[in-house]
């Protein structure tokens, strides 16, 4: 016989603590993996064997606590559906606030649409108004200018009117004084004929004094002693247009 020291390591009863955990470790390891076979292991080492039996451990707890959060339980349901709700509310209150953002955009764009229009109408409406005011005192200047003009065409004709019956009334005079005439109103008589400065004129073919007469104020309507006109005269001495420049002047 050997000394028990000398015996192999691997005989039965020599190491039963360490056998039976290495028993326990091959049993543990296929329920706990789910294989069908145990694989052998080419030594029989306490260390690997633990390892293998703390991952069947780890893996046990996350398989239960997996099993604790899966959504089939109805706490873990109503947590998921209070998050799903919470989601839903906050992309809810986003979305409001990105509108609210867009309305008040909106607005103030339209607000600033607004006052640039309307500085464009009152700039616009204060063109029209100078332009209106441009075109006023022009048509004012104008129609003074035009005014001013017809004054003095007026004033240009009156003083030559005034001038012209001055000469008249100097003609006139000269006229009465070498003829024996008064007045133009007062006929002269001779030998039971009565004549009349203007019809004296006319018998003379005086275009210019009958012209002078009548601006001196004579009447072309009085009738010599013969019952004529001074034109009824002067018509009656028109020989072939001889008299056509009194018959003008007396028409």
């Amino acid at each position: 016989l050997k000394p028990f020291w000398l015996k192999p390591f691997w005989l039965k009863g020599i190491f039963p603590h360490h056998s039976s955990n290495r028993l326990a470790s091959r049993s543990l390891t296929p329920a706990v993996m789910g294989q069908s076979e145990c694989k052998g292991l080419s030594t029989s080492d306490a260390t690997t064997d633990t390892v293998k039996v703390n991952v069947g451990g780890t893996l046990l707890a996350d398989a239960a606590g997996a099993a604790q959060t899966s959504p089939k339980h109805p706490a873990a349901e109503e947590q998921l559906r209070c998050q799903k709700e919470e989601v839903k509310e906050k992309q809810l209150r986003q979305e409001c606030e990105e509108e609210e953002r867009r309305r008040q955009e909106a607005e103030e764009q339209q607000r600033l649409e607004r006052e640039r229009a309307a500085e464009a109408q009152v700039r616009e409406e204060k063109r029209l108004r100078e332009k209106s005011e441009l075109a006023e005192h022009e048509a004012a200047e104008r129609a003074a200018g035009a005014e001013a003009t017809r004054r003095a065409e007026d004033e240009r004709k009156r003083a030559a009117e005034e001038q012209a019956r001055k000469e008249a009334q100097e003609k006139v005079d000269l006229f009465l004084k070498a003829k024996g005439f008064k007045t133009m109103s007062m006929p002269r008589t001779s030998c039971f004929t009565a004549s009349y400065p203007l019809h004296v004129a006319v018998q003379e073919n005086n275009a210019g004094l009958v012209s002078a007469l009548l601006l001196s104020g004579a009447d072309k309507k009085v009738k010599n002693s013969t019952g004529k006109t001074p034109l009824e005269a002067a018509e009656k001495l028109n020989k072939k247009g001889s008299h056509a420049a009194v018959i003008v002047a007396l028409a």
